[in-house]
């Protein structure tokens, strides 16, 4: 499988690295320039190429001056600086460039603590689009000055059950409906899991222990007959939805964010019951293969192949159970067969609905070539690919 993979990852970046990175083009991490620049990083460290590391470096020198010339830039994880600040602390630490930027990191660092604060007062918590993704920013950062108000604001919006807490937030955007989302993108799974790296390194605060306790129990609450669905978790909160189904497998929604979540609370509490309860979800979705069952349509990480397959192979590198090694292997194949686009990047586009206009083609991260390619150059990487942080994977 290695060298089909190498050859559409280089098929990739011969794409990428010549992208015209106008000014207007997004900066953001999920969607722009960050994350066409995180791939073209990486693959520079896979193949010692001096070229490619040039690129990525300008690319990452013209974000930086763009960001400079914004009066108020847009702050999130996945279009804002959020991601970049991400991005670069992420770049510093894995040896990519010095550290020279963090004076650039110091200059954001109150501009996103106060949009983020903000954003936590007005009760939206959103892990992609709002807070969270700021509060695993400061995680990386190892700002507990920051980060004790922002949990106390996080746990002052909370809902208490008896030993359950739950956030609203908007699960039908364009129709302004509000509920109770338990997904990993932008739900109460990627709470959880933003409070056990928070844990990490503030072992010792109760508040945070208490809210990962509460979060999981939710979660658990949401457990729907997996006989009768296929899946052992719908994609909101049961009562957030008139009618139960199936969830799908992807990052985005559905039992594999959730099961991650169970999993890693579990390991994080010393809490044998979920870290069983996590795995068994996980074994499970290793035998759900069939796409259009599990809507699987396209490639990218958010809703396609390649994520499927990065959490099955960063849960092998953890775990070296077998079963995570064949259905990671399994779904990188289907990500290799999923560039049958003529007219696609590298023979890739995302999917999108009929009267969303069609399959489109996109280079970026979250759902474009940009983490496809990141994704196959982790199954042939020897060293821990440790950009999945920014999904919550590592």
């Amino acid at each position: 499988m290695n060298q089909p993979s190498l050859q559409k990852i280089s098929d990739i970046a011969d794409i990428l690295i010549n992208v015209k990175h106008q000014k207007q083009k997004d900066i953001g991490l999920y969607t722009g320039n960050a994350g066409i620049a995180l791939f073209l990083f990486y693959f520079s460290q896979y193949t010692h190429s001096l070229a490619l590391h040039q690129k990525a470096s300008e690319i990452l020198e013209m974000i930086i001056n763009q960001i400079q010339e914004m009066p108020e830039p847009p702050f999130s994880l996945y279009s804002g600086i959020a991601g970049v600040g991400w991005f670069v602390d992420h770049l510093s630490h894995q040896g990519f460039i010095g550290e020279n930027q963090e004076e650039f990191l110091f200059g954001i660092d109150e501009y996103l603590y106060i949009k983020a604060l903000s954003d936590l007062k007005h009760g939206s918590y959103d892990f992609i689009h709002g807070s969270m993704g700021v509060v695993l920013y400061f995680v990386k950062r190892n700002r507990k000055d920051y980060l004790r108000n922002l949990i106390q604001e996080l746990a002052n919006i909370a809902i208490w059950d008896e030993d359950r807490v739950k956030w609203r937030s908007l699960i039908m955007s364009e129709q302004r409906i509000t509920g109770y989302n338990i997904a990993l993108s932008h739900g109460i799974t990627s709470i959880a899991l933003v409070l056990c790296k928070i844990f990490q390194i503030m072992p010792n605060d109760e508040m945070v222990k208490n809210l990962i306790k509460g979060a999981v129990a939710y979660i658990l609450h949401q457990e729907i007959p997996v006989e009768q669905f296929g899946s052992f978790f719908p994609a909101f909160s049961k009562e957030s939805q008139p009618k139960l189904f199936k969830s799908r497998l992807a990052w985005c929604y559905g039992d594999l964010g959730v099961a991650l979540a169970i999993w890693q609370a579990g390991i994080t509490l010393q809490h044998q019951p979920w870290i069983d309860k996590g795995m068994e979800v996980l074994l499970f979705s290793t035998h759900r293969r069939v796409l259009f069952e599990n809507r699987v349509r396209d490639a990218g990480i958010c809703h396609g192949t390649a994520g499927i397959a990065q959490i099955f192979n960063r849960l092998f590198r953890i775990t070296k159970q077998v079963e995570f090694k064949d259905a990671a292997d399994y779904w990188c194949t289907e990500t290799l067969n999923m560039a049958k686009f003529e007219h696609g990047l590298a023979g890739y586009k995302a999917w999108r609905s009929e009267e969303k206009g069609g399959y489109q083609l996109k280079d970026c991260l979250l759902e474009g070539i940009a983490g496809i390619g990141l994704c196959l150059l982790s199954f042939v990487m020897p060293d821990d690919p440790a950009w999945d942080e920014c999904l919550l994977l590592s």
